[in-house]
């Protein structure tokens, strides 16, 4: 069996199980509360962070759009290490090469893009020009169990912290890759059931009636905050 890294999920949510923490207003308890997620990431002390596309567009890229470089020659869909002497690392599932990257570092961590074959080279070569390591999950769709065994092998990453959005959660749960998942339950209820939950599968896709999880520990820390840990 090939190795991949232990994968812990960490979530902040609603009462409600809602996720998107923009849409609760910007009062100062409420971003007091959001900044718990931050706190709690850096008290487990992983050192690498995977998150959507979406995700990283909306909350780290600032919806950059992508970048070509003119008059670029064939490149080969070989994985691209930037720089193999990163110790930490922020990880974008970008299957389609939709995010613009201008630097080779998301808050002080070496950034991984995780692409399909189909990008354009000239993607591919303003991604080596400036630095970013790139790796192929697969032809046309991202195959996880890939990813991950490429993210242990070419990256030594041993622990990943899988962080939203609802569908890359679900992608990692529905392919039987999360190890533990963390929830900061906080004293909040969204109340609109048209914004995104935890984890998120296609109905044509799921692979289980339901996930059981063993709880292993609660805390309530600062605020209300309940923070719930479970096995898979």
């Amino acid at each position: 069996m090939k190795q991949r890294p232990h994968t812990i999920c960490l979530m902040m949510t609603t009462l409600d199980g809602k996720i998107l923490g923009h849409k609760w207003g910007n009062s100062p308890q409420m971003e007091k509360l959001r900044g718990k997620f931050e706190e709690v990431h850096n008290i487990i002390g992983n050192n690498a962070w995977i998150v959507g596309r979406t995700t990283m567009e909306k909350d780290f890229t600032n919806g950059a759009k992508p970048i070509y470089k003119a008059g670029t020659h064939a490149i080969s869909r070989t994985d691209f290490v930037a720089n193999p002497d990163a110790t930490s690392f922020a990880i974008a599932i970008d299957a389609h090469a939709k995010l613009g990257w201008e630097k080779p570092y998301m808050q002080g961590d070496h950034v991984i893009t995780v692409l399909t074959e189909g990008v354009s080279d000239a993607y591919l070569a303003h991604l080596q020009e400036i630095g970013v390591s790139y790796i192929f999950g697969g032809a046309t769709t991202i195959d996880l169990h890939v990813t991950l065994e490429k993210l242990r092998t070419l990256f030594d990453i041993r622990i990943l912290m899988v962080e939203g959005g609802g569908h890359l959660n679900g992608s990692f749960l529905n392919a039987g890759l999360i190890d533990e998942y963390h929830q900061l339950l906080l004293p909040v209820i969204d109340g609109n059931p048209e914004n995104s939950g935890v984890f998120e599968i296609e109905p044509g896709n799921k692979k289980f009636d339901a996930a059981l999880l063993k709880l292993q520990e609660v805390k309530r820390i600062e605020d209300d905050v309940l923070w719930l840990t479970y096995q898979l």
